[in-house]
């Protein structure tokens, strides 16, 4: 299986919103260019004319109905500017998932590969599920408010835009033109987030694999009486097979670091402005009515919480295979080899005492108790905002 075919099972949906996003390696360059230079268009813009309403009405609440989609947009061009910088260290990734798995392995190892393979890919069909609900609740407000005008036959019809902004012009001149600027910033932020966000999943995901892969090497050192090795394993001596099982942790640990360091200052700018916009999203939410826009800062309240722990849980599962593969080390069957093998243990038991980890900004651990500190300092600002 070469590397296109390879892309195209295990890729498909992921490659095509990468894309899109011009941000997928071995990409046409021209289309590359034309992706980032129509997606940084529509940011730019959208992101003056929301600049400009909070400058025109001068507006606390104007000011904070604008903020959390003004900080969407910034974190849209951290999303797609990291894979751009990092477009060779990316490359590195994918190729070596794709190496990884052409490497002749053991029944087990190839089912356990497969299992982390399939989590990654329920991970993305989640998170493009969530984000699609989200996107079609945004670009349906307008209408449907216009729609329950015309049906209960109020005197006027409701101008809302699907991204707040101002346009220097009258509402009713440009409505359709600021529906469609509004649209296609939407789908333009589901492009990108799609792109960047389940791409993370998949590398993440892989790197768990074979962190996995590595424990199981180490708590199966004896050779198999059955033929599920593909390889010469049973011809391997007891160090050779501790050898064989050291390459192993060493290539997940090197993958995990790598992710981290292409990783560690996006992930430090996303939990701080999604830290700002969740908080205040909270206070516009608590201070609106109930109707029709209230159900779209509610959706856009979701998606920012959904988004925070996407992000969080995958440096999770990273700390959970890290503890497995540790605990496999130990349980090997150590007290079966001589002292030299028995020093090979105790060297990857000492490496592991360091897990890898993924971090935000080498400050935050990415975990399940970071994503309740963030959610904690979000509330908090909230009540001082309120």
């Amino acid at each position: 299986m070469d590397f296109v075919t390879f892309e195209k099972r295990y890729f498909r949906v992921t490659k095509k919103f990468g894309q899109c996003a011009g941000i997928w390696p071995d990409q046409n360059k021209r289309v590359k260019c034309i992706a980032w230079i129509l997606i940084y268009i529509e940011m730019v813009s959208i992101v003056v004319v929301q600049i400009t309403r909070i400058v025109h009405f001068k507006n606390m609440n104007i000011f904070l109905d604008t903020l959390p989609i003004l900080a969407s947009h910034v974190l849209l061009s951290v999303k797609q500017g990291n894979y751009i910088l990092n477009a060779r260290e990316f490359k590195w990734l994918l190729k070596g998932m794709y190496q990884d798995w052409t490497v002749n392995r053991s029944d087990p190892e190839i089912a356990i590969m497969t299992k982390y393979l399939k989590r990654g890919a329920l991970l993305t069909m989640f998170y493009l599920a969530n984000a699609f609900i989200c996107t079609i609740l945004f670009l349906q407000v307008p209408w449907t408010v216009r729609l329950i005008a015309r049906l209960k036959s109020y005197n006027t019809t409701p101008m809302i835009y699907i991204i707040p902004s101002y346009y220097f012009v009258d509402d009713a001149d440009i409505f359709y033109y600021a529906q469609v600027h509004g649209s296609l910033c939407i789908i333009s932020v589901l492009i990108v987030y799609g792109a960047c966000d389940t791409i993370f999943t998949i590398i993440v995901q892989h790197a768990c694999a074979l962190l996995a892969v590595a424990g199981y090497r180490f708590k199966h050192i004896e050779p198999s009486a059955s033929n599920a090795a593909k390889n010469s394993e049973k011809q391997m001596t007891s160090i050779e097979r501790v050898h064989f099982s050291i390459q192993a942790q060493q290539r997940a640990i090197k993958y995990v670091q790598e992710i981290e360091n292409t990783h560690t200052t996006y992930l430090f700018l996303c939990i701080g402005i999604v830290i700002c916009g969740f908080s205040v999203t909270l206070v516009q939410l608590t201070t609106m009515e109930v109707n029709m826009d209230f159900y779209k800062v509610l959706s856009f309240l979701i998606a920012q919480l959904m988004h925070l722990f996407y992000l969080t849980i995958q440096g999770q599962f990273v700390e959970n295979v890290c503890d497995t593969l540790y605990r496999n080390i130990y349980e090997g069957l150590w007290y079966n080899t001589n002292a030299k093998t028995q020093l090979l243990y105790v060297l990857a038991l000492r490496r592991m005492l360091i897990p890898p980890r993924l971090t935000a900004g080498g400050l935050i651990n990415m975990n399940m108790e970071s994503f309740s500190e963030v959610i904690k300092a979000s509330v908090s600002y909230y009540t001082v905002l309120r």
